[in-house]
């Protein structure tokens, strides 16, 4: 609202914004498609209020459509290639990725993430908030607030982390070198893709950390349930759709099968 809807309709009185008005709105966002819908959102709400209130006579925005989003490839890594970033990746922030690569979270839910939540005993991290743009919130849906397993790698990256990060509940567990929880658009810039330049590797989004793990954990033959519910996904559809030619005839639904046929090759190939 505040960076794209109020300098363009601020002063505008809401009676005078019309269909067209907010067509070439539209228009004129220099953005995504899909942030151009997120623009909307409020918008209508805005509008539909006005409307149930009689404030205006007719509300515009019944009539604006969403933008069509093209779905984006997506673009992961395999685990030889993890195994690169992991190998090349700024020390401050390798057991981020680890952590990023093997649960699948989502950087803001990375982001939030405090000590508090990580239950080494149960041997889980508990995702119960959300860090965007510096305002902390519950995760994105119902089915985003969860309880991700903890698999190897991430206990001992964690446990990594306790060294160097002071451990009160309260405590953020990923930290930037300015004592801040970390963001997005710095790590993008300053950490991941440095790392992968250096790997060898082409250029992808950030967001490919958790596209990687669900391609990882389904080539293992994980059980598209689990990888379901550790990435917070609302129906399995969205599994099917994104993921669908990694997924195989699954053997287990607890990580045990990427560990075995990935993970641990890979580390052993690196040992010899």
């Amino acid at each position: 609202m505040h960076r794209h809807v109020l300098p363009r309709f601020g002063n505008t009185p809401i009676g005078e914004i019309s269909y067209m008005d907010i067509r070439k709105f539209v228009g004129d966002l220099k953005c995504s498609h899909k942030r151009k819908n997120n623009v909307l959102v409020p918008m209508r709400s805005v509008l539909k209020m006005a409307f149930l209130e009689e404030i205006i006579d007719q509300n515009p925005m019944d009539r604006v459509k969403n933008v069509k989003v093209t779905k984006p490839d997506i673009y992961p890594l395999s685990m030889e290639e993890v195994r690169l970033v992991l190998d090349n990746v700024s020390l401050r922030f390798k057991n981020f990725f680890i952590v990023a690569f093997f649960t699948g979270m989502r950087f803001g839910e990375m982001a939030a993430l405090k000590w508090k939540h990580v239950d080494f005993r149960q041997g889980n991290i508990k995702v119960r908030e959300t860090l965007v743009t510096g305002e902390t919130g519950p995760p994105k849906t119902k089915k985003s607030v969860r309880d991700i397993r903890m698999l190897p790698p991430v206990v001992e990256a964690l446990r990594n982390q306790m060294k160097v990060i002071m451990r009160k509940p309260d405590d953020y567990v990923f930290l930037n070198q300015y004592g801040k929880p970390v963001e997005p658009m710095p790590t993008n810039f300053h950490v991941w893709k440095p790392a992968l330049k250096k790997a060898g590797l082409e250029p992808r989004s950030l967001y490919q950390t958790r596209h990687t793990f669900a391609t990882l954990m389904l080539d293992a033959g994980e059980h598209p349930g689990w990888v379901q519910k550790m990435m917070g996904y609302e129906t399995m559809q969205m599994i099917y759709e994104k993921y669908y030619s990694y997924i195989k005839n699954y053997e287990r639904d607890e990580g045990s099968a990427f560990m075995k046929h990935v993970y641990s090759p890979v580390v052993e190939k690196k040992r010899s």
